[in-house]
């Protein structure tokens, strides 16, 4: 009786089962990660794979070392859904891929109540524009200045120099022309072995570049990495929300938002890797240069619509809510 009551109840669970994996619908994420399946951001994916189970997806993970094929396999419909930097989401969510935006997030306190309030039930219009969606939005580092020279440590001396910079963003080469500054085209495949090799004198990338791309080439003994923040890289997910189930994006991005803790851990990791020797002080009365040179290049670019305004307006609350006592703050630029 015993033996005949356990086979009924295995026969019931292989029936629920089946009937649970049917009503799961099979997607394809395709994951940018500079390591590829051997990287951290990989890695999260996996969580993230099970974790969507419960949300009716059930994922197959396809790996990208070279951001732009993973963007464009998700353009053309390879992939169901992708994981790129926020730079690479702007083509399909112009207010999400602003957040690398210069000089608007300066810790990471602030970014996670950006990361909070973009991930927000009341947000979720915003994170959908035409037929993709944002369905999650992942920290990935502080961006810095890596220079060969340590002399190059002022507003000023910016002009002239090489700067290697992202070319599908055209933010970055407006603003480098604002400074006068030699704007190099680029991508993630060859910025990095542009600058080890010196054929420019500047790049800016997070601490996640640092050891992959062995950015300390280029610094060699003479360069370094000046402390001040200029903006934050993100990673994002995007869909195609129309092959998901009602309520897919909510709950993906209430969990992503809730790794926050866990992907800081993994940047500070990063940072703390970096060899301290290359750090060195800006002075406070050249950070005030920095700091309003960043300014009226953001509110240019925001009115030539090269940022989201509407993003540009919650950053600023986010600010002002943690630096009320800002000049900002008392000013209606942003």
């Amino acid at each position: 009786m015993l033996r005949q009551t356990l086979s009924l109840l295995l026969a019931l669970f292989a029936l629920c089962w089946s009937v649970v994996a049917n009503a799961m619908v099979q997607r394809s994420l395709c994951v940018w990660d500079l390591l590829g399946a051997n990287g951290e951001t990989y890695n999260l994916m996996k969580d993230y794979r099970v974790a969507a189970r419960a949300w009716g997806v059930d994922f197959n993970l396809r790996s990208y070392s070279e951001e732009k094929i993973a963007a464009e396999d998700f353009r053309v419909g390879q992939c169901d859904a992708m994981v790129v930097t926020g730079l690479r989401t702007k083509p399909f969510n112009g207010f999400s891929g602003s957040l690398e935006s210069i000089g608007t997030i300066p810790s990471y306190d602030h970014l996670r109540m950006v990361i909070g309030a973009m991930s927000s039930a009341k947000a979720a219009k915003l994170m959908t524009s035409g037929a993709y969606e944002v369905v999650g939005v992942m920290p990935f580092g502080g961006i810095y200045f890596y220079v060969n020279d340590r002399n190059i440590n002022d507003v000023g001396k910016l002009a002239g120099k090489k700067i290697a910079y992202f070319d599908y963003d055209k933010s970055q080469g407006k603003l480098l022309q604002q400074i006068g500054a030699q704007a190099m085209p680029s991508d993630v495949t060859n910025f990095a072995p542009k600058f080890n090799n010196g054929a420019v004198d500047i790049i800016f990338a997070p601490a996640a570049a640092y050891r992959p791309l062995e950015l300390y080439r280029g610094m060699g003994k003479n360069g370094g990495i000046p402390d001040f923040l200029l903006a934050q890289s993100s990673l994002q997910i995007v869909i195609r929300s129309d092959k998901y189930p009602p309520g897919f994006g909510q709950s993906s991005r209430n969990y992503i938002y809730g790794q926050y803790d866990r992907i800081l851990s993994i940047i500070k990791k990063y940072e703390s890797d970096i060899d301290p020797k290359y750090w060195f002080h800006i002075p406070d009365s050249d950070r005030a240069k920095y700091v309003a040179m960043m300014r009226e290049s953001r509110i240019n670019l925001a009115k030539e619509g090269l940022y989201d305004r509407r993003l540009m307006a919650l950053l600023k609350r986010v600010r002002c809510q943690l630096e009320p006592g800002s000049g900002e703050c008392s000013e209606n630029l942003e």
